[in-house]
């Protein structure tokens, strides 16, 4: 379904609502027209283990702490993949991520290995809120704009989309932006909420209505139409399929995959569109945490793997930032998995346009896991406030643009 989400919750909170000019393929900004750069969120929700997703393979401490199951090999039969990003340090992404370590070696990635807030928080709702308004502590000033619909506006060039959820709901990070949608799919063209019933209520509460309300819901209602009806069709009258970048397989990824490809999609067709956002659930692994975590890699890996095949020709720059809201616990508990942590793995990788990614093989500070290195002699302490991390991918995607949050 799509969401139209507009201004003061004209139909559901979040992004506001505005049309898609055309979906048919590739579009061009006008000629001389600025270059709109792409900044793509990716959030594993649930709290991504750090440590088993890049593990600091050879360190003693972590050997000595980390059971087997829950670490990355240097040999054996399925070792990790050796991103030689340390001298210090052999660190080894989770043999699923072996696309990952690819886009690594070629040099357009860009690690933090230890990256978090400076408040502790182990709360999940608590920590995804702060981090969608930009904040560090939680007596800092909440925004009325997520920092990435702040940043989009800031930055974008006034289209009539610049904003995009690829999902069925938005994100505290895109909360306020005044020209998007929520849009998991275009596969059956975009739906209005409810259907054919729902569209008669829309047309019936807006339709004959006067004010700023009633016109917002108008052009809503138009734009989304006019969406529907642009979009190529077969002989059946269905929307054809989406025909993705050769080497791009978003269907191993399911539905994150599906969100992948339109944001894709939108990003071909919408040299305006500025920020994305999808999320990756799963992550909060108390208990039987390996193979849980194999199968969520697995699927990051797919996802984004098809989706640098299917953007690696867009021409104008685009990042994708992937984040948790915490690590977890260095040491593994009784029932296979592990407990919500400190410090956590925020990657940054990209492409397009007419320069390569700037931050290619940047690996950020690494605090270690020596006893007197740990918080409160459990967690992998945070080395890297996650705000520094966004604002270094942001100022090499956008050189110039307002950089993003406004304390910390």
């Amino acid at each position: 379904m799509t969401m139209l989400l507009g201004r003061r919750g004209l139909l559901r909170a979040g992004l506001a609502t505005a049309a898609l000019p055309s979906l048919r393929g590739m579009a061009f900004a006008a000629p001389g027209a600025k270059e709109v750069p792409l900044l793509i969120l990716v959030f594993l929700r649930g709290g991504m283990d750090g440590l088993h997703f890049l593990s600091p393979a050879d360190d003693r401490d972590f050997v000595d702490l980390r059971v087997p199951q829950l670490r990355n090999a240097t040999g054996g039969e399925r070792p990790g993949e050796r991103l030689d990003a340390s001298p210090d340090t052999d660190f080894r992404l989770h043999p699923e991520a072996a696309a990952l370590a690819g886009i690594w070696r070629e040099g357009r990635m860009a690690i933090w290995p230890a990256a978090g807030m400076p408040q502790p928080t182990r709360s999940h709702f608590q920590a995804q809120a702060m981090m969608g308004w930009g904040q560090g502590h939680a007596d800092e000033p909440q925004q009325r704009i997520g920092w990435l619909a702040a940043w989009a506006e800031a930055t974008g060039s006034g289209a009539p989309v610049t904003v995009l959820s690829g999902q069925d709901r938005t994100v505290a990070e895109l909360v306020g932006a005044r020209r998007g949608l929520a849009v998991p799919t275009l596969a059956r063209g975009v739906e209005m909420p409810g259907g054919a019933f729902g569209a008669a209520m829309l047309d019936a509460l807006h339709g004959q209505g006067g004010g700023p309300v009633a016109a917002a819901g108008q052009a809503a209602l138009a734009s989304l139409r006019a969406i529907d009806h642009a979009l190529p069709r077969g002989a059946d009258g269905k929307p054809l399929p989406y025909a993705a970048a050769p080497g791009a397989e978003y269907g191993p990824a399911a539905e994150f995959g599906r969100g992948l490809a339109t944001i894709a999609q939108v990003a071909k067709s919408q040299p305006g569109l500025t920020a994305a956002a999808i999320d990756l659930g799963g992550w909060d692994t108390h208990d039987g945490q390996a193979g849980r975590f194999e199968n969520r890699v697995r699927m990051l890996n797919r996802g984004l793997a098809a989706l640098d095949a299917d953007l690696r020709d867009l021409p104008r720059r685009w990042t994708v930032l992937v984040t948790s809201e915490f690590g977890r616990r260095l040491r593994a508990n009784r029932s296979g998995g592990t407990d919500h942590g400190r410090a956590g793995t925020v990657f940054a990788f990209g492409g397009g346009g007419r320069r390569p990614f700037g931050l290619g093989r940047q690996f950020g500070p690494w605090p270690g896991l020596s006893a007197d290195a740990l918080e409160e002699g459990v967690d992998l302490s945070v080395a890297t406030d996650y705000r520094d991390a966004f604002r270094a991918v942001v100022a090499e995607l956008a050189p110039g643009a307002p950089a993003p949050f406004t304390r910390g």
